[in-house]
C-alpha cells in the first residue's frame, strides 16, 4: 500500500536548519541529498563560465545553492533554491530574506534522484516565479536544456554544440568542453 503524501506549508519548510538543501513547491517538501563531487564541480563550473562573462565587478550577481526563489504568500507561497542563481544587472542581493530579486537565469545540475523533480514541478515553479531561463545540466547524457521560460520554449544541446543564453547576453558554453573532466 502506497505512503499517503503529507501535506506541508511554507512555516514547516521555514523552520528548517539554513544548511538543509530543500524546496517547498506544490505544498510539497523535497529534500536534496548531499551533492557528489562531480555535481560540486560542474557547479563551479559553470559559476566560473558565468562570471567570466559577467566580467570583474559584475559576478556579484551569481549565487550558488542557498539562495532562495520564493513566489505568491500565504498558503500559495512556495520556495526553491536552485543551484545556481543569476540575478539582473544593477540588482544587489538584499539583506532581508523577504525582498529577494528575481533571478534572470537558474541552472541545476541534475542527480539521478531529482532529475524529474527539477525537470518538472521544479522547472514549472521557476516559470510560475518569474525567472526567463533555465539550465538543466544532465551530467549523465553529457547534454544541456536551456529552457526559455517566458516563451515556454526548450533546446537541448549536445557533443559539438555550443548552449547560449537570452537572458545573460555573451554567455555560451561549448557543451562537450564543459564536461570534459
Amino acid at each position: 500500500m502506497p505512503m499517503p503524501k503529507v501535506r506541508h506549508t511554507l512555516a514547516d519548510y521555514e523552520r528548517l536548519p539554513e544548511h538543509v538543501r530543500a524546496d517547498f513547491i506544490e505544498g510539497e517538501l523535497v529534500m536534496a541529498p548531499a551533492p557528489t563531487y562531480w555535481h560540486e564541480w560542474l557547479l563551479m563550473r559553470f559559476v566560473w563560465e558565468v562570471g567570466a562573462v559577467l566580467g570583474p565587478g559584475k559576478n556579484d550577481r551569481v549565487f550558488v545553492s542557498h539562495f532562495e526563489v520564493k513566489t505568491g504568500s500565504g498558503e500559495d507561497a512556495e520556495a526553491a533554491q536552485p543551484d545556481v542563481v543569476v540575478l539582473p544587472e544593477g540588482t544587489r542581493p538584499p539583506h532581508e530574506k523577504s525582498k529577494r530579486p528575481t533571478p534572470i537565469l537558474v541552472a541545476e545540475i541534475l542527480s539521478p534522484s531529482t532529475a524529474s523533480y527539477d525537470r518538472g514541478a521544479k522547472l514549472r515553479f521557476y516559470g510560475r516565479a518569474g525567472v526567463r531561463e533555465a539550465w538543466i545540466l544532465d551530467p549523465v547524457t553529457k547534454t544541456i536544456e536551456v529552457h526559455d521560460l517566458r516563451a515556454a520554449r526548450k533546446r537541448v544541446y549536445a557533443g559539438g554544440d555550443t548552449a547560449e543564453s537570452r537572458a545573460v547576453p555573451g554567455f555560451r558554453v561549448d557543451v562537450a568542453a564543459f564536461f570534459a573532466a
